[in-house]
């Protein structure tokens, strides 16, 4: 990302949304929160940017908007398709001082990744490995001995969730890890 300024990482940070793909023709992107609104984004007057906490550039915001439920950011800098399109995939990070308090049995994604999926029984099923919104659905992308699974991130599958020891436990549809790690 030549145009933004690079900075190395000296604080701690925190993934606040990712990057999914660009829109229009003057540099908006669309993002997934992992717990912001658009409103609070619009309180924020700056982010940083990259793959991960260790390497980041920081921009500022210029607007946030909404279609329908999908959240788009404007960045400074950013002012084009071509220069929008070269920050899909990247995530958006703010100080973690900045870090916005939820509610009690509540978790930001960045705080569950790595997590063990393990059904009611005990039997672990595989590894979280990320969050993505997929077709206007939250889904859990589970890493298992046999590939990627992707688990609905809905109550009726969701059984409980240890952020301290990075367990979840499910009750997946019937079927969907069939033949994994059983």
């Amino acid at each position: 990302m030549p145009f933004l300024k690079s900075k190395i990482k000296t604080t701690a940070y925190c993934a606040i949304a990712k990057i999914l793909k660009p829109f229009g023709i003057r540099g908006e992107v669309k993002i997934f929160s992992y717990a912001r609104s658009a409103e609070e984004f619009r309180t924020l007057h700056s982010v940083y940017i990259g793959k991960s906490e260790h390497r980041l550039a920081f921009s500022k915001i210029e607007t946030v908007s909404v279609r329908g439920n999908d959240i788009y950011v404007k960045l400074k800098d950013i002012n084009d398709r071509t220069a929008s399109e070269a920050l899909s995939g990247n995530f958006l990070f703010v100080e973690a001082t900045l870090r916005k308090e939820l509610p009690a049995g509540s978790f930001f994604i960045d705080e569950l990744l790595e997590s063990r999926i393990v059904n009611e029984q005990g039997t672990e099923l595989g590894i979280l490995h990320s969050v993505e919104k997929i077709a206007s659905q939250t889904m859990y992308i589970v890493t298992t001995k046999r590939g990627e699974v992707l688990l609905p991130a809905v109550k009726e599958f969701i059984v409980s969730i240890d952020g301290k020891k990075k367990i979840i436990i499910v009750r997946p549809p019937e079927g969907l890890f069939e033949g994994e790690m059983l």
